[in-house]
């Protein structure tokens, strides 16, 4: 992706998260303020309710045990400052004659005719409701008693001042969410570009393999997160495909040097016999090289697409019951005069009881290709071994020879399509043999592996596993 395609600022991730993290953080604080502010609210007010519950339950004692004129001469001497100045106080009698009032300090004026109204309402020995004042929005909670004589006995108190300590706590969380908010947002930011920061440095890697610098590697660090296992499994991907990108190039190399030589040697032949004037026998032989080199090319071709059909597995096998060490001695028969025109000594351990089920031609195929590589690879009075050996669940085609061996740089790499080492150049072979064998065998659920050198620093050992109920 160029840069020219990324999104505007504000909508890249970077963006979004910090201002996800700024919102959480105000909405979490918004919450946690308003649930405090719930309590604190709650918690005034039963402390009011508390005070005025106490001085209603004062004041009708008072009354009741000393009468209203001491009741009243009780309040001509408190001072404007007590705080029991600050409470309405009011005594009704049964009639509804209002006997005795207080007016409170700092004063507020109640409609003592909605209060009437509103104490007749309520006809318990205890009430409680709350009235607006006439000037102004605050509300006056009011607790009244009802007297032994009838009479009913009322206190009353603004929440003014509880109205004005709310607002302030208001204020402070106002003022407060302004720094939770620029925190948020600073927070969100550092915290972003930290999380964000390997994705950074996986765009900036893939855009210099779109450069065509495929050896690009994203740097890892050292924490064990998941964007930097990411990170790492990204690292191993351009690996494979790098390996796979210098196969290709390689096959291909290989390729064309393989099929130049026949269709050079069947264009010369033919180029020949068109423009020579020879006798029947010439264009016969003309004709003869042209079919050989045209046969090596179908051969090439055919078994291509044999590897190709096996490892997508798009080719039906015909899995049968079949012992190996049959097959083994099958195909030795075919080997054997070639074994001893090289004068290599062949050792057969095989094991009688090692059946399989499996595509009896195509595992033919596969042993006659791990004995043509033993044969084209171990020198003369050398020695190969063949054994199969039974297993409970596998059976394993084992071929060792005693060759120069395969260096460990090139055990992952002599299973690839079309590779040939440089000590394979010199022998005649399209590099396909074992390709075959490990798409085969892996068509029939086994597996492939090498090991070399096998003794003294030479040879090299193929074992095939092949499972019984593939």
């Amino acid at each position: 992706m160029s840069s020219s395609r990324l999104k505007p600022t504000l909508f890249r991730i970077s963006t979004k998260l910090t201002l996800a993290y700024s919102l959480v953080l105000i909405l979490s604080s918004t919450v946690i303020f308003s649930f405090l502010y719930f309590q604190i609210s709650h918690g005034l007010q039963e402390q009011e309710r508390g005070v005025l519950s106490s001085k209603l339950e004062e004041y009708r004692n008072r009354i009741e045990v000393r009468g209203l004129g001491e009741f009243n001469d009780y309040f001509l001497y408190i001072p404007n400052y007590d705080r029991d100045a600050a409470l309405l106080v009011s005594v009704f009698s049964p009639k509804g004659e209002m006997t005795f009032h207080h007016e409170p300090f700092p004063s507020f004026k109640l409609n003592m005719e909605k209060l009437k109204e509103e104490m007749n309402r309520h006809r318990g020995q205890i009430f409680e409701f709350a009235m607006r004042e006439m000037h102004g929005g605050d509300t006056v909670i009011i607790l009244g008693s009802t007297l032994k004589d009838g009479s009913r006995l009322v206190v009353g108190k603004s929440t003014e001042s509880l109205s004005l300590q709310l607002r302030n706590l208001q204020k402070i969380f106002w003022w407060l969410l302004l720094p939770v908010a620029l925190i948020g947002f600073l927070g969100g930011l550092f915290l972003s570009n930290r999380t964000l920061s390997p994705v950074r440095e996986l765009i900036t890697s893939m855009k210099k393999i779109e450069g065509g610098s495929l050896s690009t590697r994203v740097p890892i660090g050292g924490s064990d997160d998941e964007l930097e296992e990411l990170k790492v499994l990204f690292n191993k991907m351009l690996d494979k495909i790098e390996n796979l990108v210098n196969g290709l190039k390689e096959a291909f190399d290989h390729l064309a040097h393989d099929i130049r030589t026949p269709v050079t040697r069947l264009r010369g032949r033919a180029e020949l016999a068109l423009t020579s004037e020879g006798d029947v026998e010439s264009y016969r032989e003309a004709l003869q090289s042209c079919f050989e080199n045209s046969d090596k090319i179908l051969n090439f071709l055919q078994v291509l697409t044999d590897i190709t059909e096996a490892e997508n597995r798009s080719k039906k096998l015909k899995i049968e019951k079949k012992f190996i060490s049959d097959l083994v001695k099958e195909i030795m028969s075919l080997y054997e005069m070639a074994f001893e025109e090289k004068d290599i000594r062949v050792v057969q351990k095989l094991d009688n009881h090692d059946w399989a089920m499996v595509d009896a031609k195509l595992i033919s195929r596969v042993i006659a290709n791990l004995l043509d590589n033993a044969h084209k690879y171990t020198p003369p009075g050398g020695e190969v071994t063949i054994e199969t050996i039974n297993q409970t669940e596998n059976v394993i085609i084992r071929v060792t020879d005693s060759g120069p061996g395969i260096s460990a740089d090139e055990h992952g790499m002599v299973w690839q399509k079309l590779y040939r080492s440089d000590k394979s150049r010199s022998e005649y072979g399209m590099g396909l043999g074992l390709t075959f064998v490990k798409a085969v065998v892996e068509a029939h659920d086994g597996k492939v592996s090498v090991r070399s050198p096998v003794k003294d620093g030479r040879g090299t050992e193929f074992e095939v596993l092949l499972q019984k109920m593939s």
